[in-house]
């Protein structure tokens, strides 16, 4: 079979390039437009899961999976009311939530928007139950739901710790917990985390950010250990600076003393090596999830991987 494919890509390349037949360049164009189509539908039919879809990497997310072919069920909580200790940085509000959801909509497949607050583990029940009944089971869930409160360590104030804890360690094992019997009726599937760089190495200002991210993974590590026995597979997506509302808000720039945009650029861009560039763009976190979920990635459970311009080469964690 691979030797029919690469004989088939052969062809199509050499049939392009050397101006054969219109009738061959036909062909070849017809094959080259069904294979990329194909590439694009890696996850054609699958029901995936992505919490935090109102805006930035989990609208990505849901994005890139359809595109890919997948029913998504987008979820939030959508209320700024809802986070006391934000400071510096609003949380996604119900329009932009629906801004999401209708963006994913006319990208094909079927849609589902479920307001819920991940860290309630009985309205992640709700919302888990719902997804499955609407898309006929699960199987793929991003936990991807976030919080921040930046302030120095002993700065930090109980109420500050308990709202990030909440969502970014609570929130994620309420949202894997409730999706697991889902997943194991449909024979296995994919759970995927969203953990940080700042969860590979320790960053200051970030408060209970970084010992979040940090549990994240150790999260995915024991879920992969015991999962793996009902054929699901468990990975996290481990982002470095990537240009969202949470790493553009005026929070982010005060922790790491930056006056603007262009000087968090001017700030990172040393310390990222791949790309010439200083940020990243969500979908490129939301297209390594789309892999992690994909068969290609079929052989790959209980790993953190890296999607940071290189950022990971300075660490060993």
């Amino acid at each position: 079979m691979m030797q029919t494919d690469n004989s088939r890509r052969t062809f199509i390349r050499a049939a392009l390039a050397a101006g054969a037949t219109t009738a061959a360049v036909g062909f070849a164009r017809a094959a080259q437009a069904q294979e990329t189509q194909s590439m694009t539908k890696l996850l054609d039919g699958k029901a995936v899961l992505v919490t935090g879809a109102a805006r930035g990497i989990g609208r990505a997310m849901a994005e890139a999976f359809a595109d890919a072919g997948a029913n998504v069920a987008l979820l939030d909580i959508a209320d700024p009311s809802a986070y006391r200790t934000a400071r510096g940085y609003r949380v996604a509000n119900m329009s932009e939530f629906d801004a999401a959801v209708a963006s994913v909509g006319r990208r094909g497949g079927r849609t589902l928007k479920l307001v819920a607050d991940v860290r309630d583990h009985a309205q992640m029940e709700r919302a888990t139950a719902r997804a499955a009944e609407a898309f006929g089971g699960l199987d793929v869930v991003l936990a991807n739901a976030g919080f921040v409160a930046w302030h120095p360590f002993e700065d930090g104030t109980p109420a500050q710790w308990q709202e990030v804890f909440d969502t970014n360690v609570h929130g994620v094992w309420n949202t894997m917990h409730t999706a697991i019997p889902h997943l194991r009726r449909r024979g296995g599937g994919r759970i995927i985390a969203t953990s940080s760089i700042g969860g590979r190495f320790g960053v200051a200002g970030n408060g209970a950010y970084t010992a979040s991210k940090w549990a994240v993974i150790g999260m995915v590590k024991q879920a992969a250990a015991e999962l793996g026995k009902h054929n699901i597979a468990v990975n996290a997506v481990a982002p470095g600076p990537v240009d969202t509302p949470m790493y553009r808000s005026e929070g982010q720039r005060r922790s790491m003393g930056a006056a603007s945009a262009a000087d968090q650029d001017r700030m990172l861009a040393p310390m990222l090596p791949y790309g010439g560039r200083a940020v990243q763009d969500p979908r490129e976190i939301a297209d390594a999830a789309v892999f992690l979920a994909s068969d290609a990635a079929r052989g790959i459970s209980g790993v953190s991987l890296d999607v940071a311009l290189g950022f990971n080469a300075s660490y060993t964690a």
